[in-house]
């Protein structure tokens, strides 16, 4: 029983460290273009160049972080942090305060539908866990 469960935990384990790496090169922009940026922001031909120099200089930062297997989970929350907060001070610079608002607005919404996701998730996976559990233990008998 204890190899069976040390064989389990060393297949989830291998499991999860195969998907970190696809996770880490999904990363993209929270928006799906920056068409939908600049439409739904109104922004001008200007401040969409900029938007997108700012973009190309964080980006490709915050890419790297999540590449980075040496840090501690909580080390990559919290330089995650630092890199965007300076994006968004840069963000805040060209753009108008209607316009910041609004960019405010989406990401919270984004965030919430995350957060339901994982939660549904979470949920689905507890539940799979317990019928398993219950198999296991010879069906409710």
């Amino acid at each position: 029983m204890k190899y069976t469960l040390l064989l389990l935990c060393a297949f989830a384990f291998t499991v999860l460290k195969a998907q970190r790496p696809e996770m880490k090169d999904n990363f993209q922009i929270s928006y799906d273009s920056m068409d939908q940026v600049k439409v739904e922001l109104n922004l001008s031909e200007d401040q969409l160049a900029k938007w997108n120099e700012v973009n190309e200089k964080y980006y490709p930062r915050l890419r790297e972080l999540e590449r980075t297997d040496s840090l501690e989970s909580r080390q990559r929350i919290m330089r995650t942090r630092r890199i965007i907060q300076d994006r968004d001070a840069e963000l805040k610079e060209f753009i108008f305060a209607a316009q910041w608002e609004k960019y405010q607005a989406i990401q919270r919404n984004q965030q919430r539908e995350k957060m339901k996701l994982r939660r549904q998730e979470m949920m689905e996976k507890r539940k799979q866990r317990l019928q398993e559990e219950k198999k296991e233990s010879g069906g409710g008998q």
